[in-house]
């Protein structure tokens, strides 16, 4: 009998969010670091990219507290999590670490990345998750083709004893009495063949 899966499972313990928004220049303008991603680059990679980006600017703006090494040792120790909205950056890690922060971000000594400021900082909580349950049963039609396609990809030639080997091979646990018979893998094989 399978596990019984948790109800929720928390995801991202321990983490910060940082709220930015663009640091104006002299003109009013917005600076390099907070113009969006050019319109060549698709929109899911540029947020992802940028995201990641603008945290080791955090970092590497924040471990200069040469003098404050619970801040210096706290953002050395941070990971990226996310960035969400253009302006949302999510940071993960122990928890003395996120307090230095904390700290830092309530003494005003926390620096912002380049061409940025900070609107706020606090904590996230976590995410809940539902996990789906699978069911234990998969069509016999469906393993037929999956373990076709796979031999079709390796270049195997698919023949009846080929095929069972795969199967065998592939799901060991359920061992050689579940194997469909030579009338049953006909079957489903023509079924599955047929248009319509």
């Amino acid at each position: 009998m399978p596990p019984k899966m948790e109800k929720f499972l928390q995801i991202a313990p321990h983490s910060l969010a940082i709220v930015l928004g663009p640091a104006e220049g002299p003109a009013g303008e917005r600076s390099e670091a907070a113009r969006p991603a050019s319109p060549a680059q698709p929109r899911q990679l540029a947020r992802h990219h940028i995201g990641y980006e603008i945290f080791a600017d955090f970092k590497a703006e924040n471990m200069q507290h040469f003098w404050n090494k619970k801040v210096t040792a706290a953002v050395a120790e941070t990971f990226f999590l996310g960035w969400i909205d253009e302006q949302v950056l999510l940071i993960q890690g122990k928890e003395e670490h996120l307090e230095a922060l904390r700290e830092g971000w309530s003494r005003r000594a926390l620096r912002p990345p380049s061409g940025f400021h900070i609107r706020c900082l606090g904590d996230v909580s976590p995410i809940s998750m539902s996990p789906i349950s699978q069911s234990q049963f998969i069509p016999l039609g469906e393993i037929l083709c999956l373990a076709i396609s796979a031999m079709n990809s390796a270049r195997k030639p698919v023949t009846q004893e080929a095929l069972m080997e795969h199967l065998t091979t592939c799901f060991p646990a359920l061992g050689r009495a579940w194997l469909p018979t030579h009338q049953a893998l006909l079957k489903v094989t023509v079924v599955r063949t047929l248009p319509g």
